[in-house]
């Protein structure tokens, strides 16, 4: 058996951390409970984009927090985003299912926040749902996550990820009882604001990477000056999941994760990565 539970909201401000509390037309629908013999979320699905205000680029991420999970805080990329003008752009984006297998606590809170990393992009809306469970998905352990997130300023040079928005010193040690990375979850996006393109890639390695450093693409990005009197289209990037990487990991051991661009620099690049291990 499944329930589904939602919240929604905006993003209005740069590495503030958000709490999702509205579902729309019900504006006060009180604290999000783990139902009733749920002891698992198994999915969460996610949909996050810019109001395209500023022309600039940012990423979004979530939080779920609360005695409801029983491993304690976990958090999840959401999006990347970037304008090259603040004065047009249209864009419609579609959710995206990350599976995940966090334990939970039956009747206690659960609380989903929302946060926008890289530079004021205007204000990013961000809706999400939990997909409870009363059994975890067939032959999956349980999952912690490690995310971060970063500028990518120019093409060709490794960028460390170390922030996480709001904490601008995540701790990048393996969880206890963690023997791979089980998926991975990033967004990349750029300004636009130079005519180019160039290819993303992220690079994972440090102590905590059995087999040394594992370098993995993840996204590309264009960008050509418009005729005269029009404007330059947004980038509006949903998360690129990775499922099955299988990647083994020493827990107690500091992972390193960097993002970097080839090709040609289109303006600053923004990443979030999240890993979520098993």
């Amino acid at each position: 058996m499944k329930q589904y539970r939602t919240r929604e909201g905006d993003i209005t401000a740069l590495d503030t951390k958000t709490q999702l509390t509205t579902v729309g037309s019900d504006t006060a629908p009180g604290p999000l409970m783990v139902p009733k013999g749920m002891k698992f979320i198994t999915n969460v699905i996610v949909s996050a984009i810019q109001n395209m205000a500023a022309a600039t680029s940012s990423t979004t991420f979530i939080r779920v927090e609360g005695p409801g999970m029983l491993a304690g805080p976990q958090t999840l990329a959401a999006h990347a985003g970037g304008n090259a003008v603040a004065t047009g752009g249209n864009f419609g984006q579609q959710a995206m299912v990350i599976p995940v297998n966090f334990e939970v606590v039956e009747g206690q809170e659960i609380q989903v926040f929302g946060e926008m990393a890289g530079t004021d992009i205007g204000a990013t809306g961000v809706v999400v749902t939990l997909v409870f469970s009363d059994t975890a998905t067939s032959g999956s352990k349980p999952n912690k996550t490690i995310t971060v997130e970063g500028d990518i300023a120019t093409v060709d040079a490794r960028t460390a990820l170390t922030t996480q928005g709001s904490v601008t010193s995540p701790s990048m040690v393996v969880p206890s009882g963690m023997t791979v990375i089980d998926k991975i979850v990033c967004a990349t996006a750029s300004e636009g604001l130079a005519d180019g393109k160039q290819a993303f890639f992220i690079r994972l390695g440090g102590n905590a990477v059995q087999g040394g450093e594992q370098v993995i693409a993840v996204g590309t990005s264009g960008r050509i000056a418009p005729q005269a009197g029009s404007d330059s289209a947004p980038q509006v990037v949903r998360p690129f999941i990775l499922e099955d990487v299988q990647i083994a990991v020493n827990a107690g051991d500091t992972i390193s994760i960097w993002a970097e661009g080839a090709g040609e620099d289109t303006g600053t690049g923004r990443a979030v990565v999240t890993c979520i291990f098993a």
